[in-house]
């Protein structure tokens, strides 16, 4: 019923028939399906949670990735750049210059928590789209330098999954 990135882990959620799939839908156009998702970011937090609003539209410099837009006051919402989105954050466990935080989407946009935790200056670890694909955080001693690229190899994908899935 719901997509998930392709290189993304997790519970993915399909229907049994038609019917299923209609109330499911529904349930996702409403936004009363609660998706928690764990990712691991670079980077330390400030405080221990957060929510992130932002618009999130197609670059206009590369199509294949999302950025934020500016909600622009007075425009109606079918004319702003982008679409509403609202991811809530909080952190779940600090490593020192990666930290594992939970995201509960109050929307479902197409790479928001990855498009939003970047633009907090948070990409997600090994996240080659968005940044998180090299050593962001942290010193350049070779020791330090070949564990994150020994732990690039043993997660060949950006730290994002699909934790909790909750329907009626």
């Amino acid at each position: 019923v719901p997509r998930i990135d392709k290189v993304t882990s997790g519970l993915l959620l399909v229907a049994k028939n038609e019917a299923a799939q209609t109330v499911l839908a529904k349930q996702f156009f409403v936004h009363s399906i609660e998706r928690l998702y764990r990712a691991l970011v670079w980077g330390d937090f400030a405080e221990d949670s957060g929510t992130i609003e932002g618009n999130i539209g197609r670059s206009m410099q590369d199509r294949r990735v999302f950025c934020i837009y500016p909600h622009e006051d007075g425009v109606p919402e079918e004319e702003q750049k982008g679409k509403h989105a609202v991811t809530h954050w909080r952190v779940v466990e600090r490593f020192g210059y990666v930290t594992l935080v939970e995201c509960r989407l109050e929307t479902g946009r197409t790479h928001q928590i990855r498009v939003h935790m970047k633009h907090i200056g948070h990409p997600l670890f090994n996240d080659s789209m968005y940044g998180g694909n090299a050593i962001l955080k942290g010193t350049t001693f070779t020791h330090y330098k070949q564990f994150v690229e020994n732990c690039f190899h043993l997660l060949p994908r950006q730290a994002l999954h699909a934790w909790v899935l909750g329907f009626e």
